[in-house]
């Protein structure tokens, strides 16, 4: 089985993050100013968000952007 990539780290520390909030997807996409679809795509590893997306996600899930990121560096991508 293939390690998850540095993207995939971070969708899933994204995930996990709106999922211990709470939040369903479309409530975050729209708290973080994304439509759902775009949200999705970076859960799943797909899409790379630039840095003013990720400071909307973090914003929105009350963490900052160094923790979100931290997954990246980290093999499992939980919190």
């Amino acid at each position: 089985m293939n390690a998850p990539s540095p993207l995939q780290r971070l969708g899933g520390r994204i995930r996990a993050r709106r999922e211990a909030a709470g939040l369903a997807p479309a409530d975050l996409a729209a708290a973080a100013a994304l439509d759902v679809e775009a949200l999705a795509a970076i859960e799943a590893g797909r899409r790379d968000p630039d840095y003013r997306t990720l400071t909307r996600l973090a914003r929105a899930l009350g963490v900052s952007v160094g923790e979100l990121l931290a997954a990246m560096d980290e093999g499992d991508g939980e919190p």
